[in-house]
């Protein structure tokens, strides 16, 4: 386990992912001990082909959390984020948040989301919160339906991922969130 300080006065950067992020997204994946474990290709993928969607943090050089979102090409509207993490290092200080406002507000124009779409398992809590701060933040709601049932994925491989939705989204209230 690599082990990253991040301090009070680090200068926390929040950018889009280049390809030589990959391997860092990869290890915060691999060492956050919940997120579902993907190849270090699909990732270098996302941060070629999705870079637009995707924001890292970054403190003092080193890659310290990551959002991977896109936009699903049948529903263009919607910004579906796939993976959200912050290194141990770094929790506890709202990254989580802060990674997930500024990703929709960097969507403006003509690419801004109505809503923004996760799946995630009722387990996974920290989540759950998560994306309730967010709707919060963006003063609007937050919907369950049904998306992957336990019985889509291989059996005894994951519980079921319900869709969560945030919106509908206005400008107006993305780009002066109450919360910052």
């Amino acid at each position: 386990m690599t082990d990253i300080k991040v301090s009070t006065t680090s200068q926390l950067r929040l950018r889009p992912p280049s390809v030589e992020d990959a391997a860092s997204i990869w290890r915060i994946v691999n060492e956050s001990g919940v997120l579902d474990r993907n190849s270090s290709y699909l990732y270098l993928l996302m941060c070629r082909d999705f870079a637009r969607t995707c924001l890292v943090a970054e403190s003092d050089g080193e890659v310290v959390g990551f959002v991977i979102g896109y936009r699903p090409p049948d529903r263009p509207h919607v910004l579906f984020v796939w993976q959200i993490a912050v290194a141990p290092a770094a929790q506890g200080q709202g990254l989580g948040l802060r990674l997930l406002t500024d990703l929709v507000r960097r969507c403006n124009g003509d690419e801004f989301p109505e809503y923004v779409d996760a799946t995630i398992a009722p387990s996974n809590t920290a989540s759950r919160r998560l994306f309730q701060a967010l709707a919060t933040t963006f003063d609007t709601q937050l919907t369950e339906a049904s998306g992957f049932a336990e019985s889509d994925f291989p059996p005894g491989d994951h519980e079921a991922e319900p869709v969560i939705r945030i919106g509908p989204l206005s400008q107006a209230s993305c780009m002066n969130p109450g919360a910052f």
